[in-house]
């Protein structure tokens, strides 16, 4: 598989010099539920020292592999290489220190001879029940912002509410049935919903078109409504429901 032959390929090329401290894998790979589609996530821990010495080198390290047709620069947990290598392979190289590592996730360590990884615990990805009352109030936030973009005919931009609205929702429904990962909302959500409701999502999104707009948000008003019946009471009591009863009856009534 394509995505082990490139982690081979740059993990001998990076241990060639004497830079690194540790090497591991994070995401899908690490989680072991990766498939023919899972890009890498690469992590080269690295002393504060060498750390400017080893930038310049990144994408030699990665091109051991083979060309890059698209690469990018960003800075999410640290300096990081987003590239795209000639068979289309997405693979994400991040530098980081031992005091920059994030605690999110499963690790799969290539090379850490010693032990500078072993104080590494896995931290939940969940969000906090202050998130999800936020979410609940920006997705009724944003059913205002359709009332009037659907009523002005602005069909577009309309759907693209309606989107906005499914990520606010996510959230919402991952911290319900997943809350350890909550923070992934939408991402493989499928594989952890009940089916009736993944069915819900599937049949709003059938019908996030111009013409059908209005019907797939009174189905996500409705979804929203029951999936926030199953919410804590600690939760449920801090939801402006007069905000979200308002909305819900002026979406019902266009």
């Amino acid at each position: 598989m394509k995505r082990h032959n490139a982690i081979k390929k740059v993990k001998e090329a990076i241990l060639k010099d004497d830079l690194v401290e540790a090497l591991f894998l994070k995401g899908s790979i690490a989680r072991g539920d990766d498939d023919d589609y899972s890009d890498v996530d690469m992590y080269v821990v690295v002393s504060p020292e060498k750390q400017d010495l080893f930038l310049t080198k990144r994408i030699q390290y990665l091109e051991a592999y083979m060309p890059l047709i698209y690469w990018s620069e960003s800075n999410f947990v640290g300096p990081q290489i987003v590239g795209v290598f000639e068979d289309a392979l997405h693979f994400d190289l991040y530098t980081v220190t031992l005091n920059t590592i994030p605690q999110t996730d499963d690790i799969k360590i290539l090379y850490d001879e010693r032990g500078l990884l072993d104080f590494y615990r896995k931290k939940p990805l969940s969000i906090s029940s202050a998130d999800v009352v936020e979410n609940i109030h920006k997705f009724t936030f944003v059913l205002l912002e359709f009332e009037a973009a659907y009523m002005r005919k602005d069909f577009i931009w309309s759907v693209r509410l309606l989107y906005v609205l499914s990520a606010h929702l996510s959230f919402v429904v991952r911290y319900i049935y997943d809350e350890n990962n909550s923070q992934l909302a939408l991402k493989r959500l499928y594989k952890v919903i009940p089916g009736n409701v993944y069915n819900d999502f599937i049949d709003i999104f059938e019908n996030a078109t111009p013409s059908n707009v209005l019907n797939s948000v009174k189905m996500i008003v409705s979804l929203a409504e029951k999936q926030m019946e199953t919410l804590p009471r600690e939760i449920s009591s801090e939801i402006n429901m007069k905000f979200f009863k308002l909305m819900q009856m002026k979406i019902a009534a266009m």
